[in-house]
């Protein structure tokens, strides 16, 4: 069993029942691309989370790929009104924090330049020269990092509104090869996760990499050394452990629902 020892203490009347309806307790997912499935064939944690924990829990997924937290916050803040979930499991961060060569804006400029000729000739060069792009520009980012800490701030705040208990899985390091295609990115992981790690607290648990992977180096947990996507051992090991903290942090309950 991994370790959960490390809990905070409940924020303010968390065990009074706020969900309209009490037959099952709630857990929302919301993730990214790295919270889905690596390849056809191998289960991502929500899956394997849904089938450990069973019937007494619904997992609620808001899972985006490609998107980042500030694009879809509306839809967690909805969520978290709508379904009242007694924990709230957050994986955002890698798409918000990769280096980029263009940031949004010019992206969208590129996507408009015509004849189709051009733009697949300038989008090739930006493909080839990437990594030198970024590292005469220095990062261009989708979400910067205060933008980031404000849009995670209000997800939090909300759910700890609601007496949600709340777990903040850690933005995972990509391997040295995947700094090669994309500069700095290890250095961007860790501040974007200085920022994830300040909301420690008050019913909020931030987690590291160690404690969730181990000793396990992106080469170990990552699906290829290019990519920046979990591999099946890696989704086992957070299925396993998102299952033992909420088997910790509720135990003091009954096995009903309603902590009754």
């Amino acid at each position: 069993m991994l370790n959960t020892s490390r809990q905070v203490e409940d924020p303010p009347e968390f065990d009074s029942p706020h969900s309209p309806n009490h037959d099952v307790w709630r857990v929302l997912l919301v993730g990214n691309s790295v919270s889905l499935p690596p390849m056809e064939g191998v289960a991502a944690y929500p899956e394997l989370l849904e089938k450990r924990l069973g019937d007494q829990w619904r997992v609620i997924q808001i899972i985006r790929g490609g998107e980042t937290v500030d694009e879809f916050e509306p839809e967690v803040l909805t969520t978290l009104e709508e379904t009242a979930p007694r924990a709230v499991i957050l994986q955002v961060g890698i798409n918000e924090c990769g280096p980029r060569p263009l940031n949004r804006k010019e992206r969208e400029r590129l996507g408009r330049v015509w004849p189709r000729w051009l733009r697949s000739l300038l989008i090739s060069v930006i493909h080839r020269f990437r990594p030198q792009i970024i590292r005469a520009r220095r990062p261009n980012q989708f979400t910067p990092l205060a933008v980031f800490g404000e849009t995670v701030q209000r997800i939090i705040a909300k759910a700890v509104s609601l007496h949600c208990a709340v777990l903040i899985l850690p933005i995972t390091r990509v391997s040295a090869t995947a700094e090669i295609r994309q500069p700095f990115f290890n250095r961007e992981i860790e501040r974007y996760n200085d920022i994830l790690r300040a909301f420690n607290g008050n019913g909020v648990l931030y987690l590291e990499q160690k404690e969730l992977l181990g000793n396990n180096t992106p080469e170990g947990f990552c699906v290829s050394p290019e990519s920046v996507h979990l591999n099946g051992r890696a989704h086992e090991r957070i299925a396993a452990f998102v299952t033992d903290w909420l088997d910790a942090r509720f135990a003091n309950r009954s096995g009903t629902p309603e902590g009754q």
